[in-house]
């Protein structure tokens, strides 16, 4: 006699089937903090409007919907199933497609744990590095959805936590580090010096983004010329230098707006501009309303 064996469940299906229960109980909330340290769920009811955030060094996956990732020249469209990782903070535009009430996107994020990451690495055989884009994307079928399904399962078991989820984590780096997001990732923890230079460069740019920029001396400083400081730049990150910068002082702009600051013109000399009407210009350009409509709201 033939013993019939059922069809495993796809770690899609599983993963949704998981976070279920926690989004019907939070309908409406966007982001979800969960007892999983750094596991946030993501929910919406409608489809978003481009809107630019930063890509921190993270794994996220997507269970329902669609989400597009914009990083200057570099775009990610993201399906059910489909999941992306990032080695470092980018500038980024995402925006939500065919939500609805009665099927809301459905996303999950995992902020990296560096140390463990870079743990992980060291434990495994050492490969060649590799330069590639600090954003990859892949899937959620095989030994990485299964993986991230056993450690989102413990939203169902929250005694577990502080026992298992160490370890499915570790394990989930381990698959991601197998996977082909492994170059990305491993990009955390290597060597490179030509990475690492421009890393510290982009860094470098988010911590100073009200300072003025001379891409002469930050190429010196990256050992490079500038022909080559810029197209290594935008290999990485999707953007050129000054475009990298802009981005990051738009995002502080609509942070202080929001906080309450009083004036517009204010506000555009502390990111860094020196004229308020450009300022406001690309504010538009990027959010698609005015600083000014902003500021009132």
């Amino acid at each position: 006699m033939l013993e019939v064996m059922a069809d495993p469940v796809k770690p899609t299906t599983q993963l949704l089937n998981d976070v279920t229960p926690f989004v019907a109980r939070h309908r409406g909330t966007v982001g979800l903090p969960t007892s999983v340290p750094r596991l946030t769920l993501w929910t919406s009811t409608r489809a978003t409007s481009p809107t630019p955030a930063v890509f921190e060094p993270m794994f996220y996956a997507v269970l329902r919907g669609t989400k597009v990732l914009t990083m200057g020249a570099n775009r990610f469209e993201l399906l059910a199933g489909a999941c992306a990782a990032s080695s470092f903070g980018l500038p980024y535009i995402h925006q939500l497609t065919g939500a609805t009430p009665e099927l809301p996107y459905v996303g999950i994020s995992l902020h990296l744990d560096i140390g463990m990451l870079t743990r992980v690495m060291l434990d495994m055989p050492k490969q060649e590095d590799r330069w590639t884009c600090a954003v990859a994307a892949g899937d959620l079928n095989g030994k990485v959805g299964d993986a991230f399904a056993r450690l989102v399962g413990l939203l169902a078991t929250p005694d577990d936590v502080g026992v298992l989820a160490p370890h499915y984590e570790f394990e989930l780096y381990y698959r991601l580090l197998q996977s082909s997001m492994g170059d990305t990732l491993r990009q955390i923890g290597q060597r490179n010096d030509r990475f690492q230079q421009l890393k510290t460069a982009a860094d470098w740019l988010a911590a100073n983004h009200s300072e003025p920029v001379v891409i002469p001396d930050l190429a010196a400083s990256s050992g490079m010329s500038v022909t080559s400081f810029h197209r290594h730049f935008k290999a990485v990150t999707g953007f050129s230098p000054l475009a990298f910068q802009r981005h990051i002082r738009l995002l502080e702009a609509r942070k202080l707006l929001a906080a309450g600051s009083s004036n517009v013109s204010r506000v555009a000399y502390e990111v860094g501009y020196t004229s308020p009407s450009q300022f406001s210009r690309e504010y538009k350009s990027m959010f698609g309303t005015a600083p000014v409509a902003d500021l009132q709201r």
